[in-house]
Order: structure tokens, then sequence, then C-alpha cells
């Protein structure tokens, strides 16, 4: 009768719930979350956490793989922290970052490898293809990170691209026909580097010049849409300026061009079209060229920072130094030439060296 019995469950009581403390729904434990979940003493033990972490990634191929490479620990490392930050991975982030400027001297420094075959080809042909070059490498890179760029920034780097086409083709065509262009070019300072290693410092110093001079137009690429809506006029102006400097000294170099293939070209100084009023108006266009290019980064530059005016403004004391050395020198040659004609005196006498003299 005993083995009849038979003892009646008792019925399952529901146990209140805990209070102030949220139920999580309890997860298949992995092995990694096991690893981490170990007692105490293995963390104690070092040799118990290496069997466990070794347990852990056999078992689990995400941790395997979660687990850091050597080269991820070695650049990790506080040795490697001084070191260059890394290249940007994309052409459109390389205007972004540090390596902007020395991208921009890359492009200028290309055409400047014909100095290789003429040491003098660095600053003629080699300087207007540099420029060219150089406004690409920066419409490239701009392009290149998909942001938008204003019409104004984009008139601001085509000016120098037409420009420097414009010089580069115009520079090359007088040295195939020119028959003096030979004889100068030999008697050149540029001309004494004959080695290779010699040529070496012209074209890197020489494309580091030109890339400081084409500076302003990268800056205003780098901030275009953080520029100011108070800056507009200033940035106007510089385009305006840079294109109408472009314009004068196109149409100079052809009228000059021009008359010196005449009979009388031969002979005489050249004082027709702008050069009636004018002696050198080939120097002022280039000039009102490069300081409407600076003036029109001027607003970038301030959003840049101080340290963007260094280049900008050596290059543009350079190019003004040069230019109107230039003109007293050219001044002084002609007067050697033609200064006992009377013609040639009352012309200097009407007209400004590089400024223009109203009648």
């Amino acid at each position: 009768m005993l083995t009849a019995l038979r003892v009646a469950p008792r019925a399952p009581t529901a146990s209140p719930p805990r209070r102030g403390r949220p139920r999580y729904a309890p997860a298949r434990a992995t092995s990694a979350r096991r690893a981490r979940l170990a007692p105490s003493s293995s963390d104690a033990d070092p040799s118990a956490r290496r069997r466990a972490s070794s347990s852990s990634s056999a078992s689990d191929p995400a941790a395997r793989v979660s687990e850091p490479s050597p080269l991820a620990l070695a650049a990790s490392m506080p040795a490697l922290s001084l070191a260059l930050p890394a290249l940007p991975a994309t052409l459109g982030a390389v205007l972004a970052s540090g390596y902007a400027f020395p991208a921009t001297w890359a492009c200028a420094a290309i055409p400047c490898c014909l100095g290789f075959l003429n040491p003098v080809y660095v600053f003629s042909v080699g300087y207007g293809l540099a420029v060219a070059s150089a406004a690409l490498g920066v419409l490239a890179m701009a392009s290149a990170s998909g942001a938008w760029i204003p019409a104004l920034c984009l008139a601001h780097v085509f000016g120098a691209v037409v420009y420097g086409l414009r010089l580069g083709g115009f520079l090359y065509w007088r040295s195939v026909t020119w028959s003096e262009w030979g004889k100068r070019a030999q008697n050149a300072p540029e001309a004494k580097a004959k080695s290779i290693v010699a040529k070496i410092p012209v074209v890197l110093l020489c494309s580091l010049l030109y890339a400081c001079m084409c500076s302003p137009i990268l800056w205003h690429a780098k901030v275009a849409n953080a520029i100011p809506g108070g800056y507009l006029p200033v940035v106007i102006t510089g385009v305006g300026m840079q294109w109408l400097g472009a314009a004068l000294e196109a149409v100079a170099d052809h009228q000059k061009s021009a008359y010196k293939a005449t009979d009388a070209g031969k002979t005489r100084w050249c004082d027709v079209g702008v050069y009636a009023r004018c002696r050198h108006p080939n120097y002022l266009g280039e000039l009102a060229f490069w300081f409407g290019t600076f003036l029109a980064g001027v607003p970038a530059m301030l959003v840049a920072g101080a340290g963007s005016f260094l280049p900008a403004a050596l290059g543009l004391a350079f190019i003004a130094k040069l230019m109107t050395s230039q003109c007293g020198k050219q001044d002084e040659k002609q007067a050697g030439r033609y200064g006992e004609q009377k013609a040639y005196r009352e012309w200097v006498a009407n007209s400004g060296s590089l400024f223009p003299k109203m009648a």
C-alpha cells in the first residue's frame, strides 16, 4: 500500500520579479565571452589567462580575426607616433591633408624637367607649363574630393591654366623662330648647369618657386566653401585682374612678335599698339596677372591661417622684383641701341616704362 501512495506535486508558484535591476534575455555565451567571464583566478594567473585566450581564439573564428596584427601593433608604438602622417588613400583626400602643397610642387616640377634637355627651358617653356600643370593639379584634387567648387574658384584656377598654356606655347614658338634666342640662351646664367647633378637643384628650386606663386589658387580650392560672403568683392576683383593681366600680356606678345616680323621691326623698336604709351606692357600684364592671382586668394588665406601667406608672398615678391628689374635692363639696352635717334627719345618721353603715360 505504501507503494501505491503518490505524493501530489506542488503547483509551481511564480516568484515575484526583482525590482530595480533589468532582466536581460540570456544569449548563448560564446567562447570569447566565457573567456572574459572566467574566474578571477585566471586573471591572477598569467598562464591561465594565456590558456583561456588560446582556447577562445581556437574555438571562435571571429575572435581570431579581431586580434591585432603585428603590423598594427608596431604602428601603435609611441616611437612611430612622431613620423609623418599617413599618405592619403585617394586623390580627393590630398587636398584636405598636409600633402596638398607638396602635391602642387610635384605637378609644377613635371614640366620643369624640360630643363634636363635645356636648362633655359626651366625659365621659359617650363615656366608657363608649370603654372598650368600646378593649376590643373589643384583642379584634379578638388574635383576628386567631391566638394562643390564655386564658380569664382573655377575662374581662379582656369585663369592660371589658360595663362600657363598660352605662355608656354608662345615661348616655345619664339625659341624655334627667333634667331637670337639661341645666342641669348647660351649666355643665360641658368645655361651654366651642364651635368645632370647640377640641373637637379635648378629644376627643384624653380618648380618650388612656381608652386609658391600658384599657392593662392591652392588655398582657394582648399577652403572655397568656408570663405565668408563679405569677401566676395575681393575675390571678384582679384580674378578680374588676373584675367585682364593674362589678356594684356597675350596682346602685347602678339603685337610685338608681329611687328618684329616686318622689315621696320628688324631695325626699329616696337612702338605700335599697346607699346605706344607703355614700353613694357608685356611685363605689366604679367605683374597684373600675379597680383590678381594673389588678391583672389587673400580671403582663402585668411581662413586657412597666417602660414598660408608665406609661400604666396615669397612668390609674388620674386616675380615683382624680376619684372621691375627687367624693365630697367630693357630700357638701358634699348637706349644703348637707339638712344641717338630723335624719334626714340620722343617715344621714351611720351611713354612709361612699366605703367602707361597718359597724354
